[in-house]
């Protein structure tokens, strides 16, 4: 048991790792976090026997490869939340431009005039979509491949994969300032536009993206409040959403029953159980590990740390490689999954061994660690008022976006363009300004 804990909190350190260095109710970039630690994590831990999914020799090495890792994150975070200027870091993510944005009305006022146009733009690329693509997943007819846009899904979404992909991410990364406009002003307009907005994504299956805009925006709204009682609340919110979510089938099979759909999904015997068979992380981080070294343990020497650049099914893609180990297969178009989620030390074993065991994670981490100090001073600097929000809002979705080049940077993906595109877009409403009063 003991060794399965320092797993736990192994896997829970390179998700919720910036804790150590800002324990506070602003660093909103672990909260949402903290869900996804218990139904993977700590719950499975309990409540999971592991002996089910690898042998013994599987687990000790699996258990070792994310224990060093830790330490090797951890080493670099305290590094990296050290280190006084990275000047690479500070030209990508502009950390002057965040500064000086809450005391600027006008910069204010445009941003959230554009990015409304944007918003809105996403919501009708989504219902062309929809329409050009002739299927909505939630109704069709098999809802789990046409949700991964797998077998007779695959061809009529390729016509249209890059308008939708970016329309649903246009809506997904604003969704959370749409919402902190209502809680400001509770105009109609937005309300509709927001509900309009959660429609069709549900109707994608994508329910975790619509969790995620509404708790981004409520921990902005509690991390500027003055009392913590709210905050604590809100983490509870956290726990009692990513539990549903995660034993969501299990839920409907005990209040419907004779619900036809729901054969062959492992729900267990009780709820926990669900839970922790809901996010498999790690059952499935134990048989890719297995079925990779099975396959003979070929590293891929960092080529999935730019295979996500090239779009659809190509082999190096980190979610289709994932896919690929773990079924044996060098066709994935049958298979209703979007890949796995693996740690960062598990990522760098299958890419360089045991020295990709302690370089991966210490390099992300320290990059984590630069980049939460910076933002640290920041939004210790923000009050409870319109621009406050905003400016926090765009502290996230730098967080979000651009500092995964850095934070992430194994596992880069063609669909980050969106939110480069818009992060770089509102950055231009500075240099505007600047150019005029010159």
């Amino acid at each position: 048991m003991t060794e399965k804990i320092l797993v736990g909190l192994s896997l829970s350190t390179y998700l919720i790792g910036t804790y150590l260095i800002w324990f506070n109710k602003k660093n909103i970039f672990n909260h949402m976090s903290i869900g996804l630690c218990v139904v993977a994590y700590v719950i499975p831990i309990f409540v999971l026997n592991f002996e089910n999914y690898s042998n013994a020799e599987i687990w000790a090495l699996y258990a070792k490869i994310n224990i060093i890792g830790c330490i090797s994150f951890i080493g670099g975070l305290i590094l990296g939340y050290k280190w006084k200027n990275l000047t690479v870091v500070d030209n990508v993510i502009k950390f002057q431009f965040l500064k000086t944005l809450y005391f600027d009305d006008e910069r204010i006022n445009k941003i959230i005039r554009i990015s409304n146009r944007i918003f809105l733009i996403g919501i009708i690329g989504v219902i062309i979509s929809y329409m050009a693509m002739g299927f909505i997943p939630l109704f069709s007819e098999n809802p789990y491949m046409a949700k991964f846009f797998k077998g007779q899904y695959q061809a009529p979404y390729q016509r249209v994969a890059f308008i939708y992909r970016t329309a649903r991410q246009l809506i997904e990364f604003l969704m959370p300032l749409k919402i902190l406009e209502i809680f400001l002003n509770k105009k109609l307009k937005d309300i509709i536009l927001v509900l309009v907005a959660i429609i069709l994504i549900v109707l994608s299956l994508n329910r975790g993206a619509v969790a995620l805009g509404v708790l981004t925006a409520i921990s902005i709204i509690v991390a500027l409040k003055k009392s913590n009682l709210p905050f604590w609340t809100f983490l509870v919110l956290v726990f009692i959403t990513f539990s549903v979510g995660s034993g969501i089938v299990y839920i409907i099979g005990y209040f419907f029953p004779n619900l036809s759909g729901l054969e062959g999904i492992a729900t267990g015997d009780n709820f926990f159980e669900a839970i922790a068979l809901g996010a498999p992380d790690i059952p499935d981080q134990l048989g890719f590990l297995s079925a990779f070294l099975n396959s003979g343990a070929h590293y891929t020497y960092g080529l999935t740390f730019i295979g996500g650049l090239i779009p659809f099914n190509f082999e190096w893609n980190p979610g289709i490689y994932t896919l690929r180990i773990l079924n044996e297969t060098k066709d994935v178009s049958e298979i209703s999954s979007g890949g796995l989620r693996l740690s960062p030390a598990l990522w760098g074993y299958v890419s360089f061994g045991w020295f990709g065991v302690v370089f991966l994670p210490f390099f992300t981490a320290f990059f984590s660690g630069y980049i939460i100090r910076k933002m640290k001073i920041i939004l210790n600097n923000l009050a409870a008022n319109r621009n406050g929000y905003v400016v926090f809002f765009m502290v996230y979705f730098m967080f979000s976006s651009t500092a995964q080049l850095f934070t992430t940077f194994y596992s880069i993906s063609i669909y980050w363009l969106p939110s480069f595109f818009i992060f770089y877009l509102l950055l231009r409403v500075k240099r505007k300004k600047i150019l005029t009063s010159t």
